[in-house]
């Protein structure tokens, strides 16, 4: 217990020494007042009222909050990779799949707390709403698919600021979802991001089929999440 104690208290302590990583720490609190805040105020001090896409921009946002936390985690375990310390908490009681799991339950725990305010702010959390449960499931998983994706793929900073770039295309199937129709967003199944669109749309607007979308979604995140976990762990053990 004192080593999990030790490991936040150093993430605490990296996250305040390295501005970027700061940021991102900050960054979806300040994406949930900008939501919050700049839907209702462009009725009413611009002509042009962007309240009927609310949840189209509740949806950005959403996918927005784990790829920022997915990634913040990502670049503290590519740091920690270069400095050996994975191998040092391989041969402690903690051991390397302990060491992992807790760097991958911080951005989830993160980012289920700011989606759940996220969605409380724009006023979604009602009672009722099944399909949220499973928004919030598919989001929260993300995080540690991001995190994993540096971990797995990036060599240092560098190639991981290049990746993140390119996951952040995958933020857009919100748009994709809501502006292309079928068959041609099928495109997008593949994509863990897809889903999650998918169910908080077709939620919002009251289509058939919500539940099954949310299944799909929430089994196809975890295979993705167990593949690049032991991708994770075949990379280290080379």
């Amino acid at each position: 217990m004192m080593k999990i104690i030790q490991l936040i208290r150093g993430d605490m302590k990296q996250i305040r020494r390295d501005s970027m990583l700061a940021f991102y720490g900050l960054a979806p609190f300040l994406l949930i007042i900008v939501t919050a805040t700049g839907i209702p105020l462009s009725a009413e001090l611009t002509e042009f009222n962007i309240t009927p896409y609310r949840h189209l921009i509740m949806s950005l946002a959403m996918l927005f909050i784990p790829l920022i936390l997915g990634v913040m985690s990502g670049f503290i375990l590519l740091d920690e990779r270069d400095e050996n310390m994975i191998q040092y908490f391989a041969v402690t009681p903690m051991s390397k799949r302990g060491y992992v799991m807790i760097r991958l339950i911080l951005p989830m725990a993160l980012t289920l707390c700011y989606s759940i305010l996220l969605f409380a702010s724009g006023g979604l959390m009602t009672p009722g709403v099944v399909h949220l449960l499973f928004v919030l499931i598919m989001v929260t998983l993300e995080a540690p698919i991001y995190t994993l994706l540096l971990a797995a793929y990036a060599s240092n900073k560098v190639e991981g600021l290049a990746l993140m770039k390119g996951f952040s295309l995958l933020t857009l199937m919100p748009a994709a979802v809501y502006f292309i129709p079928l068959p041609w967003q099928l495109f997008g199944v593949f994509t863990p991001t897809y889903w999650t669109a998918k169910t908080y749309l077709a939620g919002t607007s009251h289509e058939g089929f919500v539940l099954v979308f949310g299944i799909i979604g929430v089994v196809l995140h975890i295979m993705i999440l167990l593949f690049l976990y032991r991708r994770f762990l075949m990379k280290t053990d080379q």
